[in-house]
């Protein structure tokens, strides 16, 4: 069983982000950014309540707030830098939340008593990355360029919210990093971009199932930028067969429902007496195998579901397939899409780099 990891596009390497807004993928210079006065319509006001304990802003306070987000420092970040961090995140909900015709409280738990949690961190330059409570982000960038990398962090933390309790690692890293680049800045690559992603890495992008494998893809590319576009290019075959904005969307609610289901058969078999281990809330309840539970492998929609995530280089033997892929075929099934159909390189070759 896979557990919650709380960076959902980047890592950590001695207490230094990388990954999403890295300084290798442009945007930022090596010293703090003048703040901006973008969108300044937004409301900021002084505030102070502590961080919570598992945030990167931990052990302290909050000085400022809008109506849905809350922002803290470690280290020198001034309060104009603060504020702007602040005005382009609340910016961002807002026009989300129109665009996806969203409600802030029921599809993302979010509300004035409940913010999302920004953690400024001087030392972390450019670099941002995406958390189930918000987002974690350096002072080195301001106005547009802050604001594209807002826009990409925020959607990794709509898709760990949409998820649940789980979070991503419940979702592959090629579809959460290709939604959140689809739909900020929307970087692509070529042809022979996606082929020598292929022949580098040994992989095709939609064969980037965790961040095990990322941490590789970023070691074996040549030109690591272009990463995120050769996961979008996925996306943009997607919205070719017509998916919709929608339909990327509800992936990450129906891995929800496929978790809701094997947690009806946890409890079931709790309540039964069986000698099994408590829910963890972090952690599936979903397996394979025949003998977790009395009741049998667990299964949604006549399928089994497996705890674990599919591996190209380290395939599990646990039966079943994963949430993430019967949420997936379960979406695009109308559209006439399956990940089996776009994961092998044959496959990811006549679909995505021939067939658009």
């Amino acid at each position: 069983m896979r557990t919650n990891r709380v960076l959902l596009c980047s890592y950590i390497i001695s207490s230094m982000l990388v990954g999403c807004g890295s300084e290798e993928s442009g945007g930022g210079g090596s010293t703090p950014s003048a703040p901006s006065n973008i969108y300044s319509d937004i409301d900021v006001q002084s505030f102070t309540t502590v961080m919570h304990p598992e945030s990167h802003c931990f052990n302290t306070n909050s000085k400022f707030r809008t109506e849905h987000f809350i922002v803290a420092a470690k280290g020198t970040v001034s309060d104009a830098k603060l504020q702007e961090v602040a005005r382009v995140a609340q910016n961002t909900l807002d026009v989300d939340l129109a665009a996806y015709s969203w409600d802030a409280w029921s599809d993302l738990a979010v509300d004035y008593s409940n913010p999302f949690e920004i953690c400024v961190i001087a030392s972390e330059g450019s670099n941002g990355a995406g958390t189930k409570w918000g987002f974690v982000v350096g002072p080195n960038r301001s106005g547009p360029n802050l604001d594209n990398l807002v826009k990409h962090e925020l959607k990794h933390t709509y898709q760990s919210r949409l998820i649940g309790k789980t979070g991503l690692n419940a979702a592959h890293t090629w579809y959460a990093e290709a939604i959140a680049t689809a739909l900020s800045t929307n970087e692509t690559v070529s042809d022979s971009q996606l082929s020598s992603f292929i022949s580098q890495v040994g992989l095709t992008p939609t064969q980037i199932t965790h961040d095990g494998i990322q941490d590789a893809v970023m070691m074996q590319l040549s030109d690591p930028s272009t990463e995120y576009g050769a996961y979008n290019m996925a996306v943009r075959y997607l919205e070719t067969q017509g998916v919709s904005n929608h339909a990327l969307w509800e992936v990450f609610k129906v891995i929800k429902q496929i978790e809701t289901s094997c947690m009806a058969d946890h409890q079931a078999a709790l309540d039964n007496g069986e000698m099994v281990n408590p829910i963890a809330e972090d952690s599936t309840s979903c397996s394979g195998y025949a003998t977790t539970y009395s009741s049998g492998a667990t299964m949604w929609n006549g399928e089994v579901i497996s705890g674990s995530i599919e591996d190209p280089i380290a395939p599990s033997s646990e039966p079943g397939k994963s949430r993430f892929q019967v949420a997936f075929d379960y979406v695009m099934s109308p559209y006439g899409v399956s990940y089996d159909g776009i994961d092998d390189t044959t496959s990811f070759r006549d679909t995505i780099i021939n067939g658009m």
